[in-house]
């Protein structure tokens, strides 16, 4: 059982899915952790031209396309989360998607983090094979082998599972207004969020390939919804975005460089 000094876990479930509900339940009562159900937002009863935290016009001009009625919901159930999070002080907290797998020294895993020498804002429970592999820099050892907290240069998608602190669900509620991007997105702008994001290596949370993705596979949509003059001025702010992303993940990157070197020399002394 996680101890009291570890941080709550938050699962997001749409009403409607309660095979997913029970599967986790199941799954997180085996390993003996205390968790909570938190309601999603169900993308399919938005109606985004009504919300005032998304900016419909800047989305298309830099993506092409609105974000999907999938995305939004996922991003204002994240949302609600950090809000739960600030209105209740909560210093920290693990939030889980309701499709995901989870490895059995995820409770270890969790306590480790907890105790970490390390000052974090974020840490990503990112399985995908490109980010595991992605080049970066392996920070410390958790004691719970073979798990390395490492800081990566790359631009990731993914928030099925994650570890964020107050701080975090504070910075991320201000960036959500008028914002314009996946929550998964703009938890990889960490030059424009400015907050200590990592993630682990291995993952102990992978996303469950056997369920289908409530959220749908919008961003793997190429066809653009412009017309007139958005399709004239796209090439420019879409060339922009690229250049500003890379720019922007390089010098976050490097100004970290000291630092994380720093880091690991005393925890490996």
């Amino acid at each position: 059982m996680i101890s009291n000094a570890c941080p709550p876990i938050f699962v997001i479930n749409l009403e409607r899915s309660a095979d997913r509900r029970a599967a986790m339940a199941a799954s997180l009562e085996q390993l003996g952790v205390n968790y909570t159900f938190f309601k999603a937002v169900d993308g399919k009863t938005l109606d985004p031209s009504s919300l005032p935290d998304y900016d419909s016009l800047r989305r298309k001009l830099f993506f092409g396309r609105d974000l999907s009625l999938g995305e939004i919901g996922c991003l204002l159930s994240h949302r609600a989360v950090f809000q739960h999070m600030v209105d209740h002080h909560i210093p920290c907290a693990v939030v889980l998607e309701d499709d995901v797998t989870i490895a059995n020294d995820f409770p270890a895993v969790i306590q480790d983090l907890c105790a970490l020498p390390v000052a974090w804002d974020v840490v990503r429970f990112l399985a995908y094979e490109k980010v595991q592999k992605a080049a970066g820099r392996d920070i410390l050892a958790l004691p719970t082998k073979p798990y390395r907290l490492s800081r990566i240069p790359t631009l990731s998608g993914g928030a099925y599972g994650y570890m964020l602190t107050l701080k975090a669900a504070k910075t991320f509620l201000q960036h959500t207004k008028k914002n314009i991007l996946p929550i998964d997105t703009l938890q990889g702008y960490v030059w424009r969020t400015g907050l200590e994001t990592f993630i682990l290596r291995p993952s102990p949370v992978s996303s469950d390939p056997d369920n289908d993705s409530t959220i749908g596979n919008a961003r793997f949509i190429k066809k653009r919804q412009l017309s007139g003059w958005q399709k004239a001025v796209y090439p420019f702010t879409r060339a922009w975005l690229k250049l500003s992303q890379n720019i922007g993940l390089r010098m976050a990157y490097w100004r970290t460089a000291s630092r994380d070197k720093k880091e690991a020399g005393k925890n490996t002394a």
